[in-house]
């Protein structure tokens, strides 16, 4: 891994951004309309990094600014950004009225990944996206690993803590083991939810029965 320290704004949110990921912004505070007033005159991405109980988290995602949505008359404006690159904070900057770092960029470690688990987890997300609305995408043919990982975490619910420690790992297959457990445990969910709403449709229909009976309308 080359060595590479460069200087770049922190947004800290009470979230965690992965590379790829598409995440709505809305920024009213003055200094964060000047962040991104520099950000996109210098053509330059930002961290974000977890605020979690008043600690900031040491490694983030950078955000680069894809779309102004809308602007409005006192400076706010929402805007859509998207996950680049991960980063360890070295230095924190109190230069500017927002936060700056001197970080590094990290990438997973090279590996070989067990294909038999690649395959369960693409079976158990695709699963999970056709139970429900949401989702980033559908993963077609032969695709990379890593941005894999990512695409899952980005959209399976987890607590911030573990999707934190999600962004950290450089380990592809560790991230996809842990990621596989999360799948499991989404789908019991899903599973349970999709059982519960069959039973109240059969009983709301049961309900109804005596009453739909005596009807010459029917239904």
């Amino acid at each position: 891994m080359a060595m590479n320290t460069p200087e770049i704004p922190l947004f800290p949110l009470n979230t965690v951004l992965f590379p790829g990921m598409p995440l709505h912004l809305h920024i009213f505070e003055p200094r964060y309309k000047e962040m991104v007033q520099k950000c996109l005159h210098e053509k330059m991405e930002f961290g974000i990094l977890l605020l979690h109980e008043t600690q900031l988290c040491q490694v983030g995602c950078t955000a680069r600014i894809t779309q102004i949505l809308r602007q409005f008359e006192n400076g706010s404006m929402d805007i859509l950004t998207e996950g680049r690159r991960r980063f360890r904070v070295l230095d924190v900057l109190n230069r500017e009225s927002y936060l700056e770092a001197v970080v590094e960029y990290f990438d997973d470690e090279s590996e070989d990944i067990p294909s038999d688990l690649l395959k369960k987890v693409l079976n158990a997300y695709q699963k999970m996206i056709r139970l429900q609305t949401r989702g980033v995408g559908a993963i077609r043919g032969i695709f990379d690993p890593v941005h894999f990982s990512f695409i899952i975490a980005s959209t399976i619910d987890m607590v911030l803590k573990d999707r934190q420690s999600l962004l950290e790992l450089t380990s592809t297959t560790e991230r996809i083991r842990k990621l596989d457990t999360a799948l499991l445990v989404t789908m019991q969910k899903l599973d349970k939810q999709e059982k519960l709403k069959r039973v109240a449709e059969m009983n709301g229909h049961g309900k109804h029965e005596p009453e739909e009976s005596e009807s010459e309308d029917g239904e």
